[in-house]
């Protein structure tokens, strides 16, 4: 019952696809992903981060990245193909670098620990890097890039995920969807640029399929090169890289940043960020610290910061414009809201919790604090 159940399909879904009535609050919700984690081995420490992330990425609206996926983990926790209480090691460290095998421990986890590390080094000579190997999915890269914001200092942040994206003028998907994400502190948010390397999500395809309805043209290709509109075709062929030509020559960086440069895999031997079964993951991750102390005054940078974006903000603005926002600023509008309000979970998604936890004889009911 336990490994028939969680067959259920979570594959790239997005934000937005499926029916929502539960209601959640951020702490219950922490609760409920550092309980399982735990009853499967979990360290604190690994269920702490692991929760605080998924979390925090139901918070701002990227579903996808939330509780959506705890069941993938707990499947490849209970696989052996995520290590509970890994071993997590710096295997070669310079004053402004280091490196660290992530022992095939829950990526969130790592993820944290890596940056810190690049913070604690960007603060001590003026910037930090760090990259990563034998790791998991860590959720948004995102999070990670405003930890260092959140500290006055400008983060950067990238990893590879399976091949899902086809080169510029080539049919295979051999391409990561490889997020990027920058974090530049400023007021009342930081600016947070967090972005994918295709067109659109690949749960976008799965939603269309679902519906019976088309793409938009120039989403994808399908398995003979052509451009279509059927989302199962595109399914079957590879999504197409934004900004043509440009988002494929950024793509094709990113992965060699978060693949060979830390000793990852890259291209089709990228493997388990969608879902580990044959062998354990083999993505990589790259994360930067910045110290603007290094250039100018931190308070001349952070001055010229709010400047230029109240500049952006005061700019004429389009027809039906409203407001002109910056890279971040919607996702942390809704986090507050859903703090007030609380959070939707997806019917289909939370179902699923349900039974797990039955299954692992936990009863998750008036759970409200990690830990509980």
């Amino acid at each position: 019952m336990f490994q028939r159940y969680w067959r259920w399909d979570f594959k790239g879904r997005a934000r937005g696809e499926l029916g929502r009535s539960v209601i959640l609050t951020f702490e219950r919700e922490k609760s409920i992903i550092h309980t399982l984690l735990r009853r499967l081995g979990a360290s604190e420490e690994e269920a702490s981060a692991t929760a605080e992330v998924l979390s925090e990425g139901d918070l701002r609206g990227f579903a996808s990245h939330g509780l959506l996926r705890l069941p993938y983990i707990l499947r490849a926790l209970k696989r052996g193909k995520i290590t509970a209480k890994a071993k997590v090691k710096v295997v070669k460290r310079a004053p402004a670098a280091a490196l660290i095998d992530g022992g095939h421990g829950l990526g969130h986890h790592i993820a944290m620990r890596a940056m810190r590390l690049a913070i604690e080094k960007a603060k001590k000579k003026g910037i930090g890097a760090v990259g990563v190997h034998n790791s998991n999915h860590f959720g948004i890269a995102g999070y990670y890039a405003e930890m260092a914001a959140r500290e006055g200092l400008i983060g950067l942040v990238t990893t590879t995920t399976d091949a899902l994206v086809h080169p510029w003028g080539g049919v295979e998907p051999l391409l990561g969807t490889n997020a990027l994400a920058i974090g530049i502190p400023a007021k009342p948010y930081p600016i947070l640029l967090d972005m994918a390397m295709s067109v659109a999500a690949r749960g976008k395809f799965v939603e269309a399929v679902k519906k019976g309805k088309p793409i938009p043209e120039g989403w994808a290709i399908d398995s003979e090169g052509r451009q279509t509109t059927d989302p199962k075709k595109a399914l079957e062929g590879a999504l197409s890289p934004f900004g043509g030509i440009k988002g494929y020559g950024l793509a094709l960086v990113l992965e060699l940043l978060a693949g060979p440069l830390v000793g990852a895999a890259a291209g089709k031997e990228v493997q388990g960020t969608l879902e580990p079964v044959k062998g354990f993951c083999t993505k990589g991750d790259f994360m930067i610290a910045i110290d603007p102390a290094a250039f100018v005054s931190a308070d001349e940078f952070k001055a010229q910061v709010q400047k230029f974006v109240a500049q952006l903000k005061a700019s004429r603005k389009a027809p039906g414009v409203e407001e002109i926002l910056v890279p971040g600023e919607p996702e942390f509008r809704t986090r507050e809201k859903r703090l007030r309000e609380g959070i939707p979970i997806a019917d289909e998604v939370w179902a699923e919790i349900e039974q797990i936890a039955k299954e692992l004889g936990v009863n998750i009911t008036g759970l409200t604090s990690t830990g509980a």
